[in-house]
């Protein structure tokens, strides 16, 4: 008896459609009658009654549909999936647009179910989903592993759940922002992931990213990933040659960064009165968030003498540099907005070219400008893309211009460690964007991936 054991389920329909409320029960009642299983099925007409049913009892599975009067199916599933995040949500509708359908999905929703129901592949689902159900609800709830490299349990761990691009604007702030993050292997852990989970949720994935960390090393896990083709796994990773040290197994990508090799590129402790060292990606932190786990990571301080303020570049081409950057900076403050024009994207790819020809000009630049110039490239060749993605790629864009930003302040007026202090950031940095851009040409190979539960 598949069933035996298991507990009574809660079923709700919710269809605005009387018959397709019927035909839904009839499948159900006769998978339960087969199968041994016991249902507890209820019913309603609109998304405003199953905000609130489920409020009042919550459900094991609710399968929606989405156009309905009073309330349409991705409003109430975004609003149940905010009181309740164990719920399993299935859209079941006979909507045909793809955008409809990957907002359910983005709301909450984690699978899709067209209409006209085929019985026989509905049947076998209903067996996937109660199999789920029965996995979380007997899932341990004590602290496990999730990286691939080690089964032992830390104490030093912290937790992101992706589901919309703040969540992975969240995320990139925490680390690249933050002042105490210096180590440009960890920069490039982040970016990596960073493009992963935006890909990612292109095809409406909702991930966890673990972070834990042993006193040996520090283990990057971002876990859902089973129906995204690993071709673009390495894509992201032929951007990040610098990322060497990962597993990818079972839906699961793990980077290891070892502790000692981050702890390196930070200067050592000194005394109180020391000058904290320049910001890498960025000058100002993001916040923590509320009660985030212990970080290994120490605030990074160095003595002010040993900070020097570099002046290789010809004072004419400094000017120009500066006011490009300002102009710059102003333009990529609106591609975050999502409202970028194509006017506005040439005048970017512009300023980022006479950026970087006049920093190729130089040796102790030329890395930098090399870099500029090759992504100035990507967005002229990619122009419809970098404006229909604009709103995703903002906190890129804002990350990538106080960067420049940073480069500019601290190599030539306030001092840096060395005259490359800033040149792993930006040139990932550009990489990272150019290859978002690049992934547009790929991604539409993959827009039909198989459904979430057919396994």
């Amino acid at each position: 008896d598949k069933q035996k054991g298991f507990r009574m389920k809660k079923i709700l329909i919710v269809d605005d459609n009387q018959n397709n409320r019927i035909l839904l029960r009839a499948i159900l009642e006769e998978y339960a009658e087969e199968e041994g299983a016991e249902f507890q099925i209820d019913e309603a007409g609109n998304g405003i009654e199953a905000v609130q049913q489920n409020g009042f009892h919550p459900y094991d599975l609710i399968l929606m549909d989405i156009m309905m009067p009073e309330m349409d199916g991705i409003e109430a599933t975004k609003r149940i999936r905010e009181a309740d995040s164990k719920v399993l949500i299935v859209a079941v509708s006979a909507v045909d647009d793809a955008e409809r359908q990957k907002e359910i999905l983005r709301n909450g929703a984690e699978d899709y179910i067209s209409k006209p129901i085929n019985v026989d592949i509905f049947s076998a689902r209903i067996g996937n989903y109660f199999a789920l159900i029965e996995a979380r609800r007997h899932k341990p709830q004590s602290r496990e592993a999730h990286n691939l490299y080690s089964r032992e349990i830390y104490s030093r761990r912290l937790t992101f759940f992706i589901e919309s691009d703040d969540d992975l604007a969240e995320f990139w702030e925490y680390y690249l922002l933050n002042p105490q993050m210096g180590s440009a292997l960890l920069s490039d852990t982040v970016r990596t992931l960073y493009a992963i989970g935006s890909i990612a949720l292109k095809f409406s994935l909702k991930l966890p990213i673990w972070i834990e960390e042993s006193p040996d090393f520090i283990y990057f896990t971002i876990e859902g990933l089973g129906t995204l083709d690993p071709k673009f796994i390495k894509l992201v990773l032929a951007k990040n040659p610098g990322i060497t040290d990962y597993k990818f197994d079972e839906g699961r990508f793990s980077i290891r960064v070892a502790s000692n090799h981050v702890q390196e590129e930070r200067a050592p402790l000194n005394e109180p009165k020391s000058v904290v060292t320049p910001e890498p990606p960025s000058q100002t932190p993001a916040a923590p968030q509320a009660a985030a786990v212990e970080t290994a990571v120490e605030f990074s301080v160095t003595n002010e003498s040993e900070n020097q303020v570099f002046d290789y570049m010809d004072e004419e081409d400094m000017g120009e540099i500066r006011v490009y950057i300002a102009k710059l900076n102003s333009l990529l403050l609106v591609v975050g907005s999502g409202d970028v024009n194509a006017d506005e994207v040439d005048e970017i790819a512009t300023y980022i070219d006479r950026i970087g020809k006049i920093a190729s000009i130089y040796a102790e630049s030329y890395a930098i400008g090399r870099a500029l110039v090759d992504l100035s490239a990507e967005i002229r060749g990619h122009m419809q893309g970098f404006i229909d993605k604009s709103g995703s790629l903002g906190s890129m864009c804002a990350a990538f211009s106080r960067d420049l930003m940073s480069w500019l302040r601290l190599i030539f007026e306030e001092g840096a460690p060395n005259v490359n202090y800033m040149d792993d950031t930006i040139i990932a940095n550009a990489q990272t964007i150019g290859g978002m851009l690049k992934m547009d040409d790929t991604a539409n190979e993959a827009a039909d991936l198989d459904d979430i539960f057919d396994f």
